[in-house]
């Protein structure tokens, strides 16, 4: 471990494990939760949270794999987020026409081909190829989960509108009116949705930033381990 000051501090006994945007990469998915399993052992924690910040599909290679990965994480409480892309995967199944476009052009494809599907089939005939559990699983997501002094989301907050009152839309796919921010929005706000120009985590004092590319050549797939007054980074 190597720890650095956090902006904020958790609660004696608390420890929460975040996890950025796999979109599709499930060996790195599955080598980050082997890591905080190991944690869990060496370190034992009655109150350990693990949050999937959402993006679990497309682009990469594996969507389904990285869903199954989640669901079958054991070793601590989760909560799974959602994500944009998970949104759209949602309204395209749910048999939106323009939803179905949008995610081919995001990354739909590779999904649709880890579930063994043609992309150029039927788009009537899509959900019928993805198992049920997966498709509960998208569609149960959560919007936001609140640890201590972190708010975890998958894009971000709108700075100046409460926690508790903010739109959909922001809390999926805000970008710069959050990102430029300097404000104080009563919690640091962890997320993903928008990669590191360096593909390393991005910690401010009202924010961090854990999407660090997971599916691009140089990228990687990062977790936050937060206690007390300090966080330190995994990359997979």
């Amino acid at each position: 471990m190597e720890w650095r000051q956090a902006p904020a501090r958790l609660e004696p006994g608390r420890r929460l494990y975040a996890i950025g945007d796999s979109h599709g990469c499930a060996s790195r998915l599955r080598a980050l939760h082997e890591r905080i399993v190991r944690d869990l052992t060496a370190r034992p924690c009655g109150d350990a949270v693990l949050v999937h910040l959402g993006d679990f599909i497309d682009r990469g290679p594996d969507s389904a794999g990285c869903l199954d990965a989640a669901m079958g994480f054991s070793a601590c409480p989760v909560v799974n987020l959602m994500g944009n892309h998970e949104e759209t995967a949602n309204a395209a199944l749910d048999g939106a026409g323009h939803a179905c476009t949008d995610w081919l052009y995001t990354g739909g494809r590779e999904a649709l081909a880890s579930w063994g599907i043609n992309s150029l089939s039927p788009r009537e005939s899509w959900a019928a190829g993805i198992p049920q559990r997966h498709r509960d699983f998208m569609a149960r997501l959560a919007l936001w989960h609140r640890v201590g002094p972190y708010f975890l989301v998958h894009a971000g907050i709108r700075p100046g509108i409460a926690l508790h009152s903010q739109a959909r839309e922001d809390l999926l796919c805000i970008r710069r009116a959050f990102l430029d921010s300097e404000a104080d929005h009563g919690a640091v706000i962890v997320h993903g949705h928008t990669p590191t120009r360096d593909r390393v985590p991005e910690m401010l004092a009202n924010r961090i930033n854990l999407d660090t590319g997971a599916v691009y050549p140089s990228g990687r797939l990062t977790c936050a381990v937060l206690e007390a007054d300090r966080v330190a980074f995994w990359q997979e």
